[in-house]
C-alpha cells in the first residue's frame, strides 16, 4: 500500500475512534458542501449552476458507475421531493444495484419511502437512510469512492435572496482522493452521531472503499461530459437571449414565433419544433414549424407533426401539464417507429393559450429536466409575448377606431388618406374621397334619444362595411358624417359607389324610427384637389351643396372648378325626397305619423 494511502487509512480509523466524542451539533450545523468549502478552500471553487444542470451533472458521475460496472461506494442525497417520476425512482435502484454499497440519505416525506427496498445491507440494494434534519431536505451530493476512482459533487440549495441573485445554486465538484476522504469522513461522522441503525454497515463500507487513485480515463469521460453540457447550455442561454431580443424588438407575432421555433430547434437539436397559439374570439390559431436541415420536408412529414400538433393541443388544453415520451435506451425493431417528443402547455394567468412540441428522429432519446427546463422557460416568455402583443393591438386598434361604430376615427381617416394619396402619385392613379351625413339626424336624437342614434350610426357603418371593398376605408369623420376612401377610383367609379350606398342608406330601416337618409359629396385627386387638404375641402363643398339641394342626393365639384377658385356650387347629381314615413311610437305622435328626416 503507497504511503498516502497508509496515511488516509489511518486517519479514517483515528477519526472513527474519536466519533462518540464529537457532539450532535458539530455535524447538524454544516451540509457536505459548507463543510468541505470550509475545509478545501483552497481546492474548491464553487460555480453557479441551474437546478436542472446540477441535476444533470449529478447524473453524469452516476453514469460512470453505471457505464463501467465500477463495483464502489456510492453515497447520495437528493433534494427532498413528495412525488418522484418512474424514472426516477427506477434510477435509484438501477445506481444501487450496479454499485457495491450504496447508500441515500432521504428526507421523511420524500416519494423514495415508497420504493419496495430492503433497508439492510445483506442485499446489493440501494440502502435509505433518513435524514434527521429539516436544513438538509435541500441537500444534493454524490460521492464514489473506490480503488481506482474517487469522485465527488455537492450543492445546496440557498433561500437566501443575495445567495441567490445571479440565478441557481453553488455547485462543486472534485475527483482528489483526499478531498473524497474528508466527504467520507464527514459522512462517516455524521451517520454514527445521528445514531442510525445502518451507521456499523456504513462504517465498514467506507473502510473497504478507501480511495486510492483516480483513474485517469474515468476523469476524463466525465470531465468530457461536464464540459458538453456546460457548453449545451450556453448554447440554450443564447437561444433564449435571442427568443428575448425578438420578443423586444417585434410585435409582430408571426417573427416572433418562427424565430423560436427555429432557436428550440437548434438548441435541443431536435427534428421537428412546433409551436400552436390559439385564436381569440374566434379567430384563426397561428402555427410555425421547424423542420431541421436534411430531416426532409415532404407534405407527409409535415401533415404528421401538424396532425401531432392538434392531438397534443388537445390533450394538454385540460391537464396543464408537460408531457413527455422517451425513446428506449436499447434500440430494437420495435422502437423504431418510436418518435419521441416533449410538449409543453402556453398558460397565461390559468388560461390555456396554444402548446410547444418538439419531435426528435433518434429514437433511443430520453428528454432531460434542464431540456424541459428550456421548453418550460420559452413557452413562459411566448405567453407573456403573446400576450402583450395582443394588448398592444387591442390599444392600437382602440387609438385608431370609433368606439361606436367601429369604424376608424378621424385621426387613422387623415393617416390613411395620406398613405393613399402618395401611393396614388407614385402609380400615376386617380383617389377619390366621399363625405356622407345623414340628414336632420338632430331630430331623430331629439325625438326618440340618443340611445336610437346609436344604433342609426352602427347600422349605417355596417351597411359601409357590406357595402365597400376590401381596399376602401371607411370612417367616422365626426358627429354623424362619415368619410370614404376609394383608392384608384375616378369620379365616375365614385358616383357609382355613393348613388349605391345612397340608395342601401334609404332602404335601411332604424327600429322604431324608420328609414332615414344621407347626402353625399365626391371629390376626386387630382381632378378636383391637388392635396390631401384640398381634397377635403372639395368633397365638403360639395356635400354643403347636396345639404342645400333637398338632400338624400350626391354632389360633385363642376368640371370646370379648380383648386381654391372659391367655386362652391357643385353639380347635383340626382336628388330624391328625403321624406319617409316613420312608425309612430306612442298615441301622442299618432297625429303625425311622418317625420321629414333629411
Amino acid at each position: 500500500m503507497c504511503l498516502t494511502c497508509r496515511i488516509l487509512r489511518q486517519k479514517l480509523l483515528t477519526s472513527e475512534a474519536h466519533l462518540s466524542r464529537a457532539p450532535l451539533l458539530r455535524f447538524g450545523m454544516y451540509s457536505l458542501y459548507q463543510a468541505l468549502l470550509t475545509q478545501h478552500a483552497r481546492q474548491l471553487t464553487p460555480v453557479r449552476c441551474a437546478e436542472q444542470t446540477i441535476a444533470q451533472l449529478h447524473r453524469y458521475f452516476e453514469d460512470v458507475v453505471l457505464e463501467n460496472n465500477l463495483a464502489a461506494l456510492v453515497i447520495e442525497s437528493l433534494p427532498m421531493k413528495a412525488e418522484r417520476s418512474l424514472r426516477d425512482l427506477a434510477r435509484v435502484r438501477e445506481v444501487g444495484r450496479a454499485a457495491n454499497k450504496a447508500f441515500f440519505f432521504v428526507a421523511p416525506g420524500d416519494a423514495l419511502h415508497d420504493l419496495p427496498l430492503r433497508t439492510n445491507d445483506q442485499d446489493r440494494e440501494p440502502i435509505l437512510l433518513k435524514a434527521e434534519s429539516e436544513e438538509r431536505n435541500s441537500e444534493r451530493f454524490v460521492v464514489i469512492a473506490d480503488a481506482r476512482f474517487s469522485a465527488l459533487l455537492a450543492s445546496v440549495h440557498s433561500n437566501d435572496e443575495e445567495d441567490s441573485e445571479g440565478g441557481g445554486d453553488k455547485v462543486i465538484w472534485t475527483f482528489e482522493p483526499d478531498i473524497v476522504y474528508s466527504a467520507l469522513e464527514y459522512l462517516m461522522a455524521r451517520v454514527t452521531a445521528e445514531g442510525h441503525l445502518q451507521a456499523a454497515a456504513f462504517s465498514s463500507a467506507v473502510r473497504t472503499s478507501m480511495p486510492k487513485a483516480t483513474s485517469l480515463q474515468l476523469t476524463v469521460s466525465v470531465t468530457t461530459k461536464l464540459a458538453r453540457l456546460l457548453q449545451e447550455q450556453a448554447g440554450r442561454e443564447i437561444a433564449i437571449n435571442r427568443i428575448a431580443t425578438a420578443i423586444r424588438n417585434s410585435l409582430e407575432l408571426d417573427s416572433v414565433l418562427q424565430t423560436t421555433v427555429n432557436e428550440v430547434g437548434h438548441a435541443l437539436n431536435v427534428q421537428h419544433c412546433a409551436l400552436r397559439i390559439e385564436g381569440e374570439s374566434g379567430k384563426e390559431s397561428l402555427t410555425n414549424i421547424y423542420i431541421r436541415d436534411g430531416a426532409g420536408s415532404d407534405n407527409s412529414e409535415e401533415a404528421e407533426l401538424l396532425a401531432d400538433l392538434d392531438a397534443y393541443n388537445v390533450r394538454l388544453a385540460g391537464r396543464y401539464k408537460n408531457y413527455v415520451l422517451d425513446g428506449r435506451n436499447e434500440p430494437d425493431l420495435n422502437s423504431q417507429s418510436i418518435r419521441p417528443l416533449a410538449a409543453v402547455p402556453l398558460i397565461f394567468q390559468k388560461r390555456f393559450m396554444g402548446v410547444l412540441l418538439v419531435r426528435s428522429d433518434n429514437p433511443t432519446r430520453v428528454w432531460q429536466e434542464n431540456e424541459i427546463l428550456l421548453l418550460r422557460t420559452v413557452a413562459d416568455q411566448v405567453t407573456v409575448a403573446v400576450n402583450h402583443a395582443r394588448l398592444f393591438l387591442q390599444m392600437q386598434q382602440q387609438a385608431l377606431t370609433d368606439g361606436l361604430t367601429g369604424c376608424f376615427n378621424r385621426r387613422s381617416f387623415e393617416m390613411q388618406l395620406e398613405r393613399d394619396l402618395h401611393m396614388a402619385t407614385r402609380m400615376h392613379v386617380p383617389i377619390s374621397l366621399i363625405l356622407l351625413d345623414l340628414d336632420n339626424f338632430k331630430r331623430v336624437n331629439d325625438t326618440y334619444g340618443h340611445d336610437v342614434g346609436d344604433i342609426a350610426l352602427r347600422l349605417l357603418a355596417e351597411n359601409l362595411r357590406e357595402e365597400l371593398r376590401g381596399v376602401d376605408t371607411a370612417a367616422r369623420y365626426g358627429g354623424e358624417e362619415f368619410a370614404v376612401i376609394l383608392p384608384q377610383a375616378g369620379i365616375d367609379g365614385a358616383h357609382i359607389v355613393a348613388e349605391r350606398l345612397r340608395r342601401r342608406i334609404e332602404q335601411m330601416e332604424v327600429p322604431g324610427v324608420g328609414h332615414i337618409t344621407a347626402s353625399f359629396g365626391i371629390a376626386t385627386f387630382p381632378q378636383h384637389a391637388s392635396s390631401r387638404d384640398t381634397l377635403v375641402v372639395a368633397a365638403d363643398r360639395a356635400l354643403y351643396n347636396a345639404k342645400h339641394s333637398g338632400r338624400n342626393c350626391v354632389c360633385i365639384p363642376p368640371d370646370d372648378a379648380e383648386e381654391g377658385s372659391g367655386v362652391e356650387a357643385p353639380a347635383v347629381v340626382n336628388k330624391v325626397p328625403a321624406q319617409v314615413n316613420v312608425v309612430p311610437t306612442n298615441t301622442a305622435e299618432a297625429t303625425d305619423s311622418s317625420l321629414l328626416i333629411s
